[in-house]
């Protein structure tokens, strides 16, 4: 795979061995894969090379090609693959010529692992942004799909962007990062709009939702409770902050409403603001036109992470029964209690497990999808009227 900082050794024990050129990391990696099945024949095992995608990970900082690393060995038995890592040193100083170093590694020849895949690190300093694309070309495995996992905010409109875009059929990101959904999520709703046909867009923040979708959704499969999705009349959903309050990241909170709207067909009425409590305060119409409120509101809680949605509670009404449909986390972040509540008194609560899958789990599920996600595509479609 990889190496170091810029101005300290190479981490060959992390890393691997570092190779000078395309033809040499192939050799290099060919000759791995020999000491790897001699090992493993000595000891009776056979050792399979498998590959059913290219996965191309874009870091700017070490300590996150580590981590994108040590995920994509835990993903090597459910999506074998060509790794490529990506490390680009934007803070090396100026002067420093344009250089793509290359490094590779296998799995231990002492592992259990019976699958070999592959990892290769490409360490980038100075202004290399033009060469990157063609540097990462050669690397890729031929027929096969082509993820690209970029960490951090991705810097549209940039050129290593555009030529690296240019490879993948899904790009992944994670927008739980991002402290200005107002720029960012518009921003990446317009990316979404460019790339039709050519890739799909993955948000792992929106994937964290999927548990939260599945609940509210269960409330209206009582046919007695459908008619309420039509006359909502307020929406409030919180999500975690630190015990400051200064890590405000609302983005998940953002795609919840997002995907309510564009299911419901809400239009905004007015743009996002903050509300005097905090969080954001804005106004949307239903599809007959009725104005509704919706809040977005910061909360401390214990073992929530800074953005992840605390609850839910949806507000409706036909003619007399006033209905509110409240889904809150436990004591034990784990588990949420659903609630329905018609005129004040409870006519229903479950508890519901919530999974919390971690990055791992969140993108073993991506790479199973090679098209587009229309409802997601949709949902930042609805937060663009918003901003």
């Amino acid at each position: 795979m990889a190496q170091a900082l810029a101005q300290g050794p190479v981490d060959t024990g992390f890393w691997g061995t570092r190779a000078a050129g395309v033809a040499a990391l192939e050799r290099e990696l060919a000759r791995l894969r020999r000491a790897q099945t001699a090992h493993a024949r000595e000891q009776g095992r056979t050792i399979a090379r498998a590959s059913v995608l290219n996965l191309v990970v874009y870091a700017e900082r070490e300590v996150h090609a580590r981590r994108a690393a040590l995920s994509i060995s835990e993903l090597s038995l459910r999506h074998p693959s060509r790794a490529i890592v990506l490390l680009a040193d934007r803070g090396a100083r100026e002067g420093v010529e344009g250089r793509i170093d290359m490094h590779c590694h296998l799995p231990s020849a002492d592992s259990l692992q019976q699958v070999c895949y592959e990892q290769i690190l490409l360490r980038a300093r100075g202004d290399s942004d033009e060469r990157l694309a063609s540097a990462v070309i050669p690397l890729l495995v031929p027929d096969l799909p082509v993820f690209l996992w970029w960490t951090g905010n991705p810097p549209f409109g940039r050129r290593h962007f555009e030529g690296l875009t240019a490879l993948a059929d899904r790009l992944i990101f994670d927008s739980a990062d991002f402290a200005r959904p107002d720029q960012v999520l518009p921003a990446i709703a317009r990316v979404s709009e460019q790339a039709r046909g050519r890739f799909g867009i993955t948000d792992l923040n929106w994937t964290r939702l999927t548990p939260w979708r599945e609940i509210v959704s269960t409330f209206f499969d009582v046919p007695a409770y459908r008619p309420f999705l039509d006359v909502i009349t307020g929406v409030r959903v919180g999500f975690a902050v630190d015990m400051d309050g200064r890590d405000i990241h609302p983005s998940q909170a953002l795609l919840f409403v997002g995907w309510l709207a564009s299911r419901l067909g809400w239009r905004a009425t007015q743009s996002l603001a903050p509300a005097e409590a905090g969080g954001l305060l804005f106004a949307m119409a239903r599809g007959d036109g009725a104005p509704m409120m919706v809040r977005v509101r910061p909360r401390f809680e214990r073992g929530l992470d800074e953005g992840d949605v605390s609850g839910v509670r949806i507000q409706s009404g036909t003619g007399a029964v006033m209905a509110e449909f409240v889904v809150k986390r436990q004591p034990d972040p784990r588990h949420v209690t659903a609630t329905t509540i018609l005129n004040g008194e409870r006519r229903g609560e479950r508890v519901v497990p919530l999974p919390s899958p971690d990055v791992v789990e969140l993108l073993g599920e991506e790479l199973a999808i090679v098209g587009s996600d229309a409802i997601y595509e949709d949902a930042l479609q609805a937060l663009v009227s918003l901003t």
